[in-house]
């Protein structure tokens, strides 16, 4: 039975509120629905079909916390969703980081929003009950040289000539004599100067790891890495950004250690590249899934957000070398469009596969695709 014909199944103790979720989303989506957390455990026990679950926060007997913490037990590849008021939001993101709930949308919630995040998560059941990894179209190849060229002259001239100018002007007014030095404006000279100098360090290592990425390109690698590992140090790494911009961010596996054939530097800069553009680009109040699927050959890590996408020529335009999404000097954000190629750089060295494509529900998916090593390759798969 496809995704398309699974159930998503509404929680709710009020039966007026569960009547009008239900009327709004029925014409898209197969529903059921139960009236309280042990209703809803009996009817995912009976119904393989289940494949999402909405659940109200505040009920009595088992709140929405706890029944979504015993579904990830029960059928772990169930998608577990939580509605929550507004008094609720802190305990529903220490929820989502946790793990035990995909995702919460505060109460009333936009029906378009909530019906693009089914989608996304009748997509992702679908990824993560699939008897295999299924790999999706690579990502774009290498521009040809002169594209290439055109490109990474435009982006040092716009990276790195303007710190390097911040940091000449600066110096050169703290060398004059007329008393600055001696003033409050010094520190923030300093400030300037620094931080302009360790722009240009860090465009010059990416600049430099590109290249010795690109270098070692279809070599072989005897160096495993736990991905779950990575991908959770990876997490922690940039919740604090991601809570700033009030972006959430959920990683599901269905083991808690799955090892690949990757260098584990490697693997993580590729993981931070992704985690980072997916918090870069997302909305305000947006999410971050990620999903590890495993089968007995290969590993793969799938991260989507929930941003504004891109259509699948510009999709293909960031997925080359010192290219964006926006490549005007004025664009918002700030950075080498190295990202994307690095992570694909990082693919082909050390054997995997990457690729790119529109999010089910809108914004960006980007999957990773890694080899397991012999000896996990002969095992069953979890």
């Amino acid at each position: 039975m496809t995704s398309q014909h699974k159930k998503v199944l509404l929680v709710d103790d009020e039966p007026k509120l569960i009547a009008a979720l239900r009327r709004r989303l029925s014409l898209d989506f197969n529903i059921v629905t139960a009236n309280g957390g042990p209703e809803a455990l009996e009817m995912i026990n009976k119904d393989p079909d289940i494949a999402v679950i909405v659940a109200d926060m505040q009920m009595p007997v088992m709140n929405g916390i706890e029944l979504l913490r015993a579904v990830k037990t029960r059928a772990p590849a169930i998608r577990r969703l939580m509605l929550t008021g507004n008094s609720d939001q802190d305990t529903a993101i220490a929820a989502v980081n946790e793990g035990g709930v995909m995702r919460f949308f505060r109460k009333p919630c936009d029906n378009d929003e909530l019906k693009a995040a089914l989608r996304q998560a009748l997509d992702e059941y679908a990824f993560q009950s699939a008897d295999n990894v299924i790999e999706e179209a690579p990502a774009p190849a290498i521009d040809s040289a002169d594209h290439a060229r055109d490109a990474f002259l435009s982006v040092m001239n716009h990276e790195l000539r303007t710190p390097l100018n911040h940091i000449v002007g600066f110096a050169r007014l703290l060398e004059q004599e007329n008393g600055l030095a001696e003033t409050d404006n010094a520190v923030e000279f300093v400030k300037h100067i620094r931080g302009s100098g360790e722009q240009v360090l860090n465009v010059l290592d990416r600049i430099l790891e590109f290249t010795r990425l690109a270098s070692q390109s279809g070599g072989s690698v005897d160096e495993t890495s736990d991905i779950v590992g990575v991908v959770n140090a990876e997490v922690e790494k940039i919740r604090k950004t991601a809570r700033h911009k009030g972006v959430t961010v959920s990683v599901d596996s269905l083991r808690l250690k799955a090892d690949i054939i990757a260098k584990h530097e490697e693997a993580s800069m590729a993981i931070r590249e992704l985690l980072s553009n997916a918090v870069k680009f997302n909305v305000e109040g947006g999410h971050v899934s990620i999903l590890i699927k495993c089968d007995q050959q290969r590993v793969a890590v799938r991260i989507a957000d929930t941003g504004k996408g891109a259509p699948p020529a510009l999709l293909d335009r960031m997925g080359k070398p010192f290219q964006q999404a926006d490549n005007s000097t004025s664009r918002e954000h700030e950075g080498l469009g190295l990202g994307l190629a690095l992570v694909n750089s990082v693919a082909e060295a050390n054997g995997a596969s990457f690729s790119i494509s529109g999010g089910v529900g809108g914004g960006i998916t980007a999957t990773l695709v890694f080899k397991r090593p012999v000896a996990e390759a002969a095992t069953a798969v979890a």
